[in-house]
């Protein structure tokens, strides 16, 4: 009993990450939006940035909760020691690298090269770390005892979330490069911010589907 608290306390944690990480890349978007309709465009493209840094944060703590709940009846170790060991993503590193750039172009130094570059960093995150969701869901079926239709529904929204990561990443990446290099930066960074949030948002939305449904199979 004690066990099965464990997880659901755990579950209802990563359905947390998951919400406020579908939150903050509908936040991102949206500054990008406004930021397109040239207002304050640099500032808020800082500002998008840095909430897209902490998107990257929030997913990696929602995976290692995930890993967490997947050892704990695997083995006796120390699950936060597991938890601490799935959350160490690309998308970590990426988030807290994009933070810190973020709060140096609000400072006003170089947002047009910083901002490229945090964009380029989340877009090489998305790319590498677009395997780890589906990885999970087929761990988690067989550790949930998913079978059949469910079982299927489940990879299938996993296979389509790292889809969208790997396309995002890449759009980010190829906008990122193009603003570094003085081809419209401020307009390139923003849509770049735009496609990011948006894959963020559909990520968190996806994630926190699949894990209402697992929490309830």
């Amino acid at each position: 009993m004690n066990g099965e608290r464990g997880t659901i306390q755990t579950s209802k944690m990563a359905m947390g990450n998951t919400v406020a990480e579908a939150l903050v890349g509908l936040g991102a978007l949206a500054l990008a939006i406004i930021g397109l309709a040239n207002i304050y465009p640099w500032l808020l493209a800082s500002v998008a940035t840095i909430a897209l840094g902490a998107a990257f944060v929030f997913e990696a703590g929602d995976i290692g909760r995930r890993f967490a709940i997947l050892a704990r009846n695997e083995s006796s170790g120390n699950v936060e020691a597991s938890s601490t060991w799935g959350g160490m993503t690309a998308g970590f590193l990426a988030g807290c690298v994009g933070i810190a750039l973020g709060i140096l172009a609000i400072l006003g130094i170089v947002p047009h090269t910083l901002i490229p570059v945090a964009i380029i960093v989340y877009g090489t995150a998305l790319v590498l770390d677009s395997g780890t969701q589906t990885s999970l869901s087929d761990l988690e079926s067989e550790h949930f005892g998913v079978r059949g239709m469910s079982q299927e529904i489940a990879r299938e929204s996993a296979s389509a979330l790292s889809g969208i990561e790997v396309l995002a990443g890449l759009g980010a990446i190829t906008l990122g490069i193009l603003a570094i290099i003085k081809i419209v930066p401020q307009t390139l960074s923003l849509v770049a911010l735009l496609a990011i949030g948006a894959a963020v948002l559909m990520t968190g939305s996806l994630v926190s589907r699949f894990v209402t449904f697992r929490r309830n199979y």
